[in-house]
């Protein structure tokens, strides 16, 4: 991360962003799958690419850490809930 908090980010031949593990990232850093949505540790889709804002960060409400006591079932739930509307 830079001062301002911003990730510092490399591209790979195909101009696609890495990380410092080589592995590819959007523009604020997380995570991507081949379709640019947002995946974890393992490969499993949390965000997909569409329910990211402009700047490619994940919905806000996800940010703020009100919800980092929720189980994986219930960040489910909330992603369906997020889908449908």
């Amino acid at each position: 991360m830079d001062p301002l908090g911003n990730p510092i980010l490399e591209k790979d031949n195909n101009g696609n962003l890495i990380d410092r593990k080589g592995q590819r990232v959007n523009s604020r850093g997380y995570l991507i799958d081949k379709n640019g949505n947002v995946i974890n540790k393992q490969g499993k889709m949390m965000f997909k690419k569409k329910l990211l804002d402009s700047e490619d960060d994940i919905p806000k409400v996800f940010r703020t850490g009100l919800l980092k006591s929720d189980t994986a079932s219930s960040l489910s739930r909330l992603m369906s809930e997020i889908e449908r509307n």
